[in-house]
This record gives structure tokens, C-alpha cells and sequence, in this order.
């Protein structure tokens, strides 16, 4: 399964992704909301992860041109540190599927990232 993975920060941009890899999933990570963007148009993606506060374009801005230009409907986590209702709200209404606080349990991320995929778990 193929994710994108959008994060200005570097070192949690390179965290998640390592987690991921490890548990099969390709990834494409960026730091820049253009470049996820047109990925998305050139690639089929099963899951977008995304920040919110990032330079150039928010994580919300990425959502709006997603919903506006992808003609089918992929999932989406938001992960930000800010956690106020206002901006989960908003994140929601914009078309996200969930939303991660961070820090970021890499392990709590990994079991949303299944859960919206519908893979499930083995005992």
C-alpha cells in the first residue's frame, strides 16, 4: 500500500517514514505540500498523512486542493501540534479522516494508519 507523507519537519518527517517502511508500506515522504499535490496527480495513493503548519501551504490549504482536484476519494490523517478544537474541527470539515496529536506515538499512528487501510491485525 502506498502513502504519502507530508511534514515540514524533517526528523519526524524521517520517523514516521522508517516506521512505515518497516511495516511494509511505500512511502513518499515531502516537506513540501506542492510536490505531494502533484504526486497525487501522477500517483494513486491508498493514505495521505499530513502536517498542518508547514510553509508555503497548511495541511488544511493541501486538503482543500485535494478535495478539489482528486477524483477519487483517498483518506486522510492530520497530525499537528496544535489541538485546538477549532482547528480539529476545521481539519474535519476539510475532509480529514483523523487527526494525530503531536508528539506523535509512533505506535498509535501505526494502528490508525491499519485501521483506516482495514488491515487488519494478526494475534
Amino acid at each position: 500500500m502506498k502513502i504519502i507523507l507530508v511534514d515540514d519537519d524533517v526528523i519526524m518527517l524521517q520517523a514516521i517514514k522508517t516506521m512505515l517502511t518497516k511495516n511494509d508500506y511505500e512511502v513518499f515522504a515531502t516537506t513540501d505540500a506542492q510536490d505531494a499535490l502533484d504526486s497525487l496527480e501522477e500517483e494513486d495513493f491508498d493514505l495521505i498523512i499530513s502536517d498542518i503548519m508547514m510553509p508555503y501551504m497548511s495541511g488544511i490549504e493541501l486538503l482543500s486542493s485535494i478535495k478539489k482536484r482528486l477524483k477519487k476519494k483517498v483518506p486522510i490523517i492530520i497530525i499537528s501540534a496544535l489541538d485546538q478544537d477549532e482547528v480539529i474541527l476545521t481539519a474535519f470539515s476539510e475532509g480529514a479522516d483523523d487527526f494525530v496529536k503531536k508528539p506523535i506515538n509512533l505506535n498509535e499512528l501505526l494502528l490508525r494508519v491499519k485501521k483506516i487501510l482495514g488491515v487488519e491485525e494478526s494475534i
